[in-house]
């Protein structure tokens, strides 16, 4: 047992990251003019606190990860603080946090000007939506676009990462799962959570379980970093597809019909006519998919016909009597052909049954 559990240890205790930690039990001994302070509360910790710390730690230009030079403007934030000493401390001392350049999570006080983020004390106006800020989410509502470069990005890394974790640390889950014996993935948030978790479960004593906490804290650093600066990344992606696919609809003739030449996603709550997307697989030949009522359900506008679904190659040509048809989704919203007017001829089958009005396209009006 005491085997398995140094084992266990030295899979979850990682060497402490150089270069931005300086921990001295808890204390803020060393240089105190010069560098950069950034506080967080010690013991046990929470997603919001670990993302909240590797967002500062972006901000200063510790990036954990190397990617983040893909980040527009990115290099300039690590030109502008090179040379800068850098330290994260995990602690309840209040000597401490006076001191903090960054104090997060953890003193009672949110005061954007001195960069004081907690929000355990209340009295904190939430988003427009209702969801409360948790210390991630204040911290990125005054650094996030100096971080990602652009302010539609941050918005966009606030509302698809941002706003989950701090909607799970106040309690408030944006998913709920329609089946009963089920719960919505958290990935991310149980990563960390099982974490902090696992310590608990190695029952060490109390001064060991802290060093513990603080070790795996850092370990999680890297992770949070990652899945931030891809969020961004993701944000300038849906940035260029939108030019994109305003490019494809723009030269449409049948607006009902885009074709692309790569697959490029858009918001369907944009866009009403089309009802077909088309474009080169990855897989070899040419898709049809047919587009979704609205970005938050899978119910697409129009579905391929039943007798299609599941079917392949000779079946499939046989119904649809299309020579190069190659695949029918058995959920009916994705088809494919070996060639672009094999895809076309199939999607004019069910086009003709909407004319003759055997099928009506259900929109999100």
């Amino acid at each position: 047992m005491k085997k398995t559990l140094n084992t266990i240890k030295k899979k979850i205790i990682p060497k402490t990251i150089k270069k931005i930690v300086n921990l001295e039990n808890g204390k803020a001994g060393g240089r105190d003019a010069g560098h950069v302070l950034i506080v967080t509360h010690g013991a046990a910790f929470h997603p919001d606190d670990v993302c909240a710390t590797a967002a500062a730690l972006l901000y200063y230009g510790v990036d954990k990860t190397g990617l983040g030079k893909f980040l527009p403007g990115y290099e300039e934030i690590q030109k502008k603080h090179d040379g800068e000493f850098v330290r994260v401390v995990r602690t309840l001392d209040k000597d401490v946090m006076k001191k903090a350049t960054i104090l997060l999570d953890v003193g009672r006080e949110y005061d954007e000007k001195t960069n004081r983020f907690d929000h355990h004390q209340g009295g904190i106006t939430p988003r427009e939506d209702g969801i409360m800020y948790s210390s991630f989410g204040l911290f990125w509502k005054k650094f996030g676009k100096k971080i990602t470069g652009n302010s539609e990005v941050s918005e966009f890394v606030d509302k698809i990462f941002v706003k989950h974790i701090d909607s799970m640390d106040n309690g408030m889950p944006i998913a709920k799962s329609l089946f009963e014996d089920q719960t919505p993935p958290l990935l991310f948030e149980d990563l960390i959570n099982f974490d902090a978790d696992l310590v608990f479960g190695l029952n060490l004593p109390e001064k060991e379980i802290n060093k513990v906490f603080d070790k795996t804290f850092f370990k999680l650093i890297p992770i949070a970093q990652k899945m931030l600066i891809l969020t961004a990344l993701k944000g300038y992606a849906q940035i260029e597809a939108k030019k994109k696919f305003q490019e494809f609809y723009s030269r449409a003739k049948d607006k009902r019909v885009i074709i692309m030449d790569q697959k490029t996603p858009f918001k369907s709550n944009e866009y009403r006519e089309p009802l077909f997307m088309v474009y080169p697989s990855l897989r070899g030949g040419w898709a049809g998919q047919a587009v979704r009522i609205n970005d938050l359900s899978w119910d697409t506008k129009v579905q391929f016909p039943e007798s299609w679904a599941g079917k392949e190659a000779i079946e499939l040509r046989a119904v649809t009597g299309v020579d190069d048809a190659t695949f029918a989704h058995l959920g009916r919203f994705l088809i494919s052909a070996e060639t672009k007017e094999g895809v076309l001829k199939m999607i004019q089958i069910v086009l003709t049954d909407i004319e003759n009005g055997k099928i009506k396209p259900i929109f999100n009006d």
